[in-house]
């Protein structure tokens, strides 16, 4: 009798372990996702007419479907370390009495690879115990049962077997990998010094590794001359020619998330990808940008952009103990030499930052490259309408159906996202300044890191206008002096030119609310580090700029019921009017918020002078 809690189970566990939301699965079969959610909580089978295609999508047989037993195959992969050939289907269907046992040779596989390379059969299987890895080399047998080695779930990095050589004449490098191990290489040259060649060679040979990580069992095979390098904080390995590198689950980023500076966002996602402890209020502290206004005369989104008028990315760099390299407007001629920079470093775990990566000049994180660096896989701002044309359509193969060119342009997005490129989006556009990690070497104490915030505010209050922007103090006086321009808001005249005006405003005051916020609250974090009266002066600041951050965000609450963004008046006279009050308004908002900020250059300075 058939076991609908046990079959349930199965469908669940395997639709996540092929990384399908149950809505994508119901797209797949064509059928509800309650229907999916029926079969997960056991309230009933499939019907018979879906298995078919059920098990096509779960990448397992109609049998291991309804009969669950204690031994599943869950991936199995013919490799020779750079060709990899699905045969989940085939080894699955080879399961006896739960367990394993086939001959791995390309006769019995019915499969081949036209390589010298040595060759062999990797599995990814589930027993009641768990999840295994196990594998066998070409013309030897795969047995897995209860007896039989095994590798668990999740383990931390390990190369669990090494041998040199080719198909034809190879022997065991297992030791040898293991003395490079101990002296924590960043990479191995592969020759015959490393790695002596046997006398009866007179081919090619390669070194051939089965490792282990978290995300399961791998192989890859370096020839001769060429060398193999550490990656992802030395839990990954690659060939210097690796055609495709993907740093996996750096976070997504978007706008209303609480992170309105797309540098320091996009900082942050990189920082905790790669393990770093900081949160976006530190990094916005740190490097000063909490303190940040600018504005251009021409009404220019540019202005939000945190670098475009000040370095704030000098100081972060410091506090963090990272050196670090801006490669600003790279000509065509220099691109080579620089995407090459982009692979070591995503080869090396470390993401890119990048500004101008898709749709427009915002900055982003390349997060990975494909076609031996001729894409960029990315994280930006602009992601989130994508995804969510994608998430509505789910994933993966849908059959045999006519759809218009559109709806094909979202089908094959929707593929390169969730298949190939591990939920990123290609880039549009060479980027025009690139930030790339350097080497960790310290970093400043939490004491040090905030004293040079506090010198970073008086510093970029007090900058003069670079390139057409205003900073600080001037960027305030420029500011009301660009709202009170009644001519650059008649709408009647140039309804265009005042629409712009008033969205890049909204921009302005949206990072102007989000850099206070930081601000306050990398203050208050701070506030134990200094001694009692400094401490005062250093709370005074924060309810400055706790201040400044919730009259704006009361004023931006009325403008959006103003409506002043979208065209909801009878009369293009009405709607003048309406955003010819706010302006004043606002005008009187920035002499407050101009007074607050120079009373707290003011407090800054006698907390530096106190620790002189």
């Amino acid at each position: 009798m058939i076991d609908l809690e046990r079959v349930g189970k199965r469908i669940a566990f395997l639709r996540k372990e092929r990384k399908l939301t149950g809505e994508a699965l119901a797209e797949l079969l064509e059928v509800s996702p309650q229907a999916v959610s029926k079969w997960e909580n056991a309230r009933c089978l499939p019907e018979t007419s879906i298995l078919p295609a059920l098990a096509e999508a779960l990448n397992c047989s109609i049998d291991s479907l309804l009969c669950p037993r204690d031994f599943f195959v869950l991936e199995a992969v013919y490799t020779d370390g750079e060709t990899n050939i699905p045969m989940t289907h085939f080894v699955e269907n080879m399961v006896r009495s739960n367990g394993l046992c086939i001959n791995v040779n390309e006769s019995f596989l019915g499969v081949s690879i036209a390589s010298d390379r040595l060759k062999m059969l990797t599995v990814k299987f589930q027993t009641p115990e768990g999840i295994f890895f196990s594998y066998a080399l070409e013309n030897h047998s795969l047995v897995l049962d209860k007896e039989s080695v095994r590798y668990g779930d999740g383990q931390e990095f390990r190369i669990i077997d090494a041998y040199y050589g080719n198909e034809k004449e190879f022997s065991s490098a297992l030791q040898k990998m293991k003395h490079y191990e101990y002296f924590k290489w960043d990479k191995i040259s592969v020759n015959h010094e490393t790695f002596p060649s046997s006398t009866a060679s007179d081919d090619v040979e390669y070194l051939t590794l089965v490792y282990l990580n978290a995300a399961g069992i791998h192989v890859i095979s370096c020839p001769e001359n060429e060398t193999v390098y550490y990656g992802n904080h030395r839990t990954s390995l690659y060939l210097e020619s690796q055609e495709k590198c993907i740093l996996k689950d750096v976070m997504r980023l978007d706008w209303g998330q609480g992170m309105e500076c797309p540098w320091a966002g996009s900082l942050y996602a990189a920082l905790k990808y790669m393990r770093e402890p900081y949160t976006y209020h530190q990094i916005m502290g740190m490097s000063g940008a909490c303190w940040r206004v600018c504005f251009t005369d021409v009404w220019d989104y540019s202005c939000t952009d945190a670098l475009v008028a000040f370095d704030y990315a000098t100081p972060l760099f410091r506090s963090l103990g990272y050196s670090f390299r801006m490669a600003d407007r790279v000509e065509k001629q220099e691109r080579k030499a620089e995407r090459l920079a982009v692979m070591r470093d995503i080869r090396n775990g470390k993401p890119v930052l990048a500004i101008n990566l898709r749709v427009a000049p915002e900055w982003g994180v390349i997060t990975g490259y494909t076609q031996n660096g001729a894409r960029f896989l990315c994280r930006t701002y602009f992601d989130k309408e994508v995804f969510d044309v994608l998430e509505q359509n789910g994933c993966g193969d849908i059959g045999e159906k006519d759809f218009s060119a559109e709806e094909n342009s979202i089908i094959e997005d929707r593929r390169l996202v969730f298949e190939d490129n591990e939920g990123y989006l290609f880039n549009d556009f060479w980027p025009f300044l690139l930030i790339h990690f350097g080497e960790k070497e310290g970093g400043a104490s939490p004491e040090d890191a905030l004293k040079a915030s506090l010198s970073v505010l008086s510093a970029s209050f007090h900058a003069p206008q670079d390139r057409g922007y205003y900073q600080g103090k001037e960027a305030y006086e420029a500011w009301m002096r660009g709202l009170a321009k009644e001519s650059d808001f008649r709408f009647e005249a140039d309804g265009e030119k005042a629409q712009r005006r008033l969205c890049v405003n909204d921009s302005m005051i949206s990072n102007l609310i989000d850099s206070r916020r930081a601000a306050a609250s990398y203050l208050s974090e701070n506030a134990d580090l200094l001694p009692e009266r400094e401490r005062q002066y250093l709370a005074k600041m924060a309810d400055n700029c706790r201040k400044t951050a919730e009259m704006f965000s009361d004023f931006q609450d009325k403008l959006k019921g103003l409506g002043t963004c979208e065209m909801k008046y009878n009369t293009v006279e009405a709607f003048g009017a309406a955003v010819s009050g706010q302006r004043k308004e606002q005008s009187d908002l920035l002499k407050e918020a101009l007074a607050l900020d120079e009373e707290n250059c003011q407090l800054a300075q006698l907390i530096l002078d106190c620790s002189k």
